[in-house]
C-alpha cells in the first residue's frame, strides 16, 4: 500500500494522513460547534423583517444548508475520530449504515450550498449590470423558486453517490486482524461491517466524473466567471466615481449640474459596492475549497487507483477546509456590513434584556440614554 501511495501521490502523504488523523476529530468538532452557532446567528439576523431582500434570502438558505452539514458531521467525527465509546462497536452494521448515510447527506447539502452560491453570484451580477431589471428578474417569487429548486434538484444530482459504495460484512480472522488492529480490539471470528467502493470500476469511474464535473468543476467555473464579471463592474464603477469627483472640483456652474447629480448617485452606490465585495469574499472562500476537490476528483476519474491511494489521504483535511469555509461567513458579514452589525446588536440586546428581571423593564430611560439610542438607530439606517 505504501508503495502504491508513493506511486500515485506526493511523498509523505501516508505519514501526513496518520499524523493529521489524530488531530482531525478535535479540530472538526470545534469548527462544527462554532460554525453551527454562527450560522444559526446568520439565520436569525438575515431573516429579520428589516433585513429581508433577495440576496439575504439566498444567504439564509445557504446558512441553513451549512447548519445541517455541521450538525450531522458532529456524530460522524465523534464516531470515527474521537474515542468516546468502546471501539468494539465501531464497525457494527448500524454504525456502518450511518457512515453510508453521512457520505450521501453531507455531499448533498454541500452541493446545495455550492449552487446557492452560484445563484447568489447571478443575482448580484443582475443587480449590478441590469439594475433596471433587478426588481423583475430577482423578485421575491423568483428568489424563493431558486432556493427551493436547489434543495430539490441537488439531492437528485447526488443520487449516483448512493451506488458508489457497498456495505460489506467481514469476519475478523488471524489473517485480516491487522487491518483493524489500530482502531479495534476485536475477538477473532467476529463479524464486522465495512464501507467499500463498488467493484464495478466503470460505475465508479462514471460516478467520479459526475462528482468532479457536475458537482464541483461546473459550479466552480460558473463562480469564477461571475466573480470576474463582478470585479470588472466594481472597477468600472470606481473609475467612474473618481472621474466624477475630479470633474466636480472645477465648480458648480450650470454646465456641471448634471455631473454633480451623477456624482451623488455614485456616492449612493457605495453601499452596493460594499455588499458586492462582501459577497465576493464569500464566493472566494467557496472557490478555495471546491476547485481542489474538483481537480482531485477529475484525476480520480481519469485514474481510478488515484482515489484510494492519494485522494483519500487528504479527505479529512478537505473536510475541515470545507467546514471552516462554511463557518466564517458570520465574520465576513460583521466586518463588511454595517446593517448586519446593527441588526445583530439589536437582536443581542433584545435577547439579553429578555433574561432580566421583570422589574428592570419598568425603569424609565433617562433622556440622554434615549437620545443615544435614537442616534445609534440613525447611524445603523444610514448607508
Amino acid at each position: 500500500m505504501a508503495n502504491e501511495t508513493d506511486l500515485y501521490c506526493i511523498p509523505g502523504a501516508t505519514n501526513f494522513n496518520k499524523a493529521y488523523s489524530r488531530l482531525h476529530g478535535y479540530i472538526a468538532i470545534v469548527i462544527c460547534i462554532v460554525g453551527s452557532a454562527t450560522n444559526s446567528i446568520n439565520i436569525a439576523v438575515l431573516s429579520r423583517r428589516e433585513m429581508i431582500s433577495p440576496t439575504n434570502s439566498i444567504l439564509t438558505g445557504l446558512a441553513v444548508a451549512d447548519v445541517f452539514v455541521m450538525l450531522e458531521y458532529i456524530p460522524y467525527v465523534l464516531h470515527m475520530n474521537i474515542k468516546i465509546s468502546p471501539q468494539v462497536n465501531k464497525n457494527t452494521y448500524a454504525w456502518t449504515v450511518f457512515v453510508y448515510f453521512h457520505s450521501i447527506f453531507s455531499q448533498t447539502f454541500h452541493t446545495i450550498s455550492i449552487w446557492l452560491a452560484v445563484t447568489l453570484a447571478v443575482w448580484r451580477y443582475i443587480a449590478i449590470a441590469f439594475p433596471q431589471k433587478n426588481r423583475t428578474w430577482c423578485s421575491k417569487r423568483n428568489t424563493t423558486l431558486a432556493i427551493v429548486s436547489a434543495y430539490v434538484i441537488c439531492p437528485f444530482l447526488c443520487l449516483p453517490i448512493y451506488f458508489a459504495m457497498n456495505i460489506v460484512p467481514s469476519e475478523v480472522t488471524p489473517q485480516n486482524n491487522s487491518e483493524f488492529a489500530e482502531d479495534l480490539s476485536l475477538p477473532l471470528n467476529r463479524t464486522v461491517y465495512v464501507l467499500e467502493m463498488s467493484k464495478n470500476k466503470e460505475l465508479v469511474t462514471a460516478i467520479m466524473w459526475i462528482y468532479s464535473v457536475i458537482l464541483k468543476l461546473v459550479p466552480s467555473i460558473a463562480l469564477s466567471i461571475l466573480s470576474t464579471c463582478l470585479i470588472s463592474k466594481l472597477t468600472m464603477t470606481e473609475r467612474r466615481r473618481q472621474k466624477l469627483l475630479k470633474r466636480s472640483t472645477i465648480g458648480p456652474n450650470e454646465a456641471e449640474k448634471q455631473c454633480l447629480a451623477e456624482e451623488n448617485s455614485a456616492r449612493r452606490s457605495s453601499r452596493t459596492d460594499r455588499t458586492t465585495r462582501m459577497l465576493l469574499a464569500v464566493l472566494g472562500l467557496f472557490l478555495s475549497t471546491e476547485v481542489p476537490q474538483g481537480v482531485l476528483g477529475l484525476v480520480s476519474a481519469l485514474a481510478p487507483d488515484f482515489f484510494k491511494n492519494c485522494y483519500s489521504m487528504f479527505g479529512d483535511l478537505m473536510d475541515v477546509l470545507a467546514l471552516f469555509t462554511s463557518s466564517v461567513n458570520f465574520v465576513l458579514y460583521c466586518s463588511m456590513s454595517r446593517q448586519f452589525r446593527c441588526t445583530f446588536a439589536r437582536l443581542a440586546r433584545r435577547m439579553l434584556s429578555a433574561t432580566e428581571e421583570p422589574a428592570k423593564f419598568s425603569i424609565k430611560l433617562e433622556p440622554t440614554t434615549q437620545m443615544f439610542q435614537q442616534g445609534q438607530q440613525r447611524l445603523c439606517n444610514s448607508p
